[in-house]
């Protein structure tokens, strides 16, 4: 005996059809969000290739690939202070996490002191900090000097000679040289780049005789520069003759974080998937060595240690750009 049928009239079928695609589509949404990624991730570079924060990207960009079972695409971004990549993905509507970028700690301190479409607390997600630049003063061997002492008075006897390099206006470099002229009462130019590489191929093509950047380490081991002081708020290991500006008698230390960030709103679930990744490839050997060929700093930090790091670093700029009468240009 066959198995009985019955039949709904056309429009009950219709119902009863759309409320089961809607309990399978339902049940198929979170299955989807849960399969992060699945295709490739963009990886924003605020500078352009060649430098520090390049190489970086590239040598965590494989491995973050291995973890993701995606790729990730490097694309450079730079300009604005380092910030470019930074406030492409804030001002983005599409929080899916597959376009992140880059952060300097320069998205903490363009926005004070010039006018931007984006606010990078409100804006921004934050997903892992990994590491900071380090700072310090080079100088060309052209120039007649090896103490911060020295330097002062060549400056003072030669105003407006020296020519520092950096990355932009707005930059760390930029807030340190601005510095420098007001603690020490000197006349030092300011050039701004749109990232280290172009700072250093200034430098060693004698079109600037000075470098406050975060790619300095490759001029100095190159034979290329002179190390005066450095920024930081000890010595640097395999510099221990290099005084910190400090002792050398200036009240200045350069903080500058490096972290990635992607558009506000973004799922927790991926963000921790891109955030497992990226610090996973951390312990890498390729990133590991990198760190030391550029002198950069090991200083992870969660999302959220991330988050707190930003929101402090905002308020400081501020307070020091207040203090100080720095206004960008």
């Amino acid at each position: 005996m066959s198995n009985p049928r019955f039949l709904l009239p056309g429009g009950r079928r219709r119902v009863l059809g759309a409320a089961l695609a809607a309990v399978a589509g339902a049940a198929v949404a979170p299955a989807r969000a849960q399969a992060f990624p699945n295709r490739p991730v963009t990886l924003m570079v605020p500078f352009p290739p060649g430098s520090a924060t390049d190489a970086v990207a590239r040598s965590l960009g494989p491995q973050a690939s291995k973890a993701l079972g995606q790729p990730v695409i490097i694309e450079n971004r730079p300009g604005a202070a380092g910030t470019m990549a930074a406030s492409i993905v804030a001002q983005s509507n599409n929080p899916d996490g597959y376009t992140i970028a880059i952060a300097p700690a320069s998205i903490f301190r363009v926005p004070h002191v010039q006018k931007v479409s984006y606010d990078p607390l409100k804006d921004l997600t934050y997903i892992m900090g990994f590491s900071a630049y380090t700072f310090s003063l080079v100088v060309s061997e052209s120039l007649p000097v090896r103490t911060m002492a020295e330097f002062v008075a060549w400056a003072k006897a030669n105003p407006g000679k020296i020519q520092v390099g950096a990355s932009g206006a707005g930059s760390t470099g930029h807030v340190v040289t601005f510095l420098l002229n007001k603690l020490a009462g000197i006349d030092l130019t300011f050039v701004p780049f749109k990232g280290g590489a172009e700072v250093l191929q200034a430098f060693v093509g004698g079109h600037i005789n000075a470098v406050i950047d975060g790619g300095w380490a490759q001029i100095e081991k190159q034979g290329k520069g002179r190390v005066i002081i450095t920024f930081q708020d000890r010595r640097v290991p395999r510099l221990p003759d290099v005084p910190t500006a400090r002792e050398a008698g200036f009240d200045l230390v350069a903080t500058s974080p490096i972290g990635l960030v992607g558009p506000r709103g973004m799922d927790p679930r991926v963000v921790r998937t891109l955030h497992d990744a990226f610090r996973g490839a951390l312990s890498d050997p390729a990133y590991r060595k990198f760190l030391d060929t550029y002198d950069l700093a090991d200083a992870y930090l969660s999302a959220d240690d991330y988050q707190k790091l930003g929101a402090r670093l905002w308020v400081e700029e501020k307070r020091n750009f207040d203090a100080i009468g720095f206004k960008g240009q």
